[in-house]
């Protein structure tokens, strides 16, 4: 009888280590697709990141084309305003 007892507690034992090298497969498989997700990742964002610097250029750009006019003509204004002012002591 002790011998059907060990022969099923090692079976038990066998069940329990082949239920816990599953999630050990699957955990090990997710880590070597993310460790080659990262490089090939790596390549597609140096190119996003370029372009993205491509495109904050021409924002930038754009938007000093667009305000500088403005910023001249406030500029031009105030120093008139403040000639003005000089000149009558006001």
């Amino acid at each position: 009888m002790p011998t059907a007892r060990d022969i099923a507690l090692i079976f038990l034992s066998l069940e329990a280590l082949v239920m816990a090298l599953v999630p050990l497969a699957l955990i090990s498989g997710l880590a070597y697709g993310v460790y080659r997700l990262h490089r090939v990742a790596k390549v597609y964002l140096r190119k996003a990141q370029l372009g993205m610097q491509r495109v904050n250029d021409v924002v930038d750009s754009a938007s000093r084309r667009v305000t500088q006019p403005l910023i001249k003509s406030h500029a031009s204004g105030r120093r008139v305003v403040m000639t003005v002012k000089k000149l009558t002591g006001r």
